[in-house]
């Protein structure tokens, strides 16, 4: 997660990726306390592509917390909902489909 002078704040896991918010677990600094603007950076592995994701932090759950997205760009959406399609896909295919590709 990135602050407003794009430093980053903290790593954290992703546990999901939902329609229009993401999950995730980590310590959260209290800079980042509810309400907050939150910019999210994802990189998707295997694919070169990075983006960052603006939103606000929504609920918090101990370590895990909800951050709800605000308007994306037309290339935001589509890392976002590439990235919801790749962790969609059970590992066993994104296995095959790599081995396919180096034949």
């Amino acid at each position: 997660m990135l602050s407003t002078d794009r430093k980053q704040v903290i790593r954290a896991q992703l546990l999901k990726l939902g329609s229009s918010d993401l999950v995730l677990s980590a310590l959260r600094p209290s800079a980042l306390a509810l309400g907050a603007e939150a910019h999210v950076a994802i990189t998707l592995p295997g694919r070169f592509i990075e983006l960052e994701l603006p939103g606000l932090v929504d609920w918090e759950d101990g370590a895990t917390f909800g951050i709800r997205l605000d308007y994306l760009s037309a290339r935001q959406a589509y890392g976002f909902a590439l990235a919801r399609e790749l962790l969609a896909r059970p590992p066993q295919v994104a296995l095959a489909f790599r081995r396919a590709a180096r034949r």
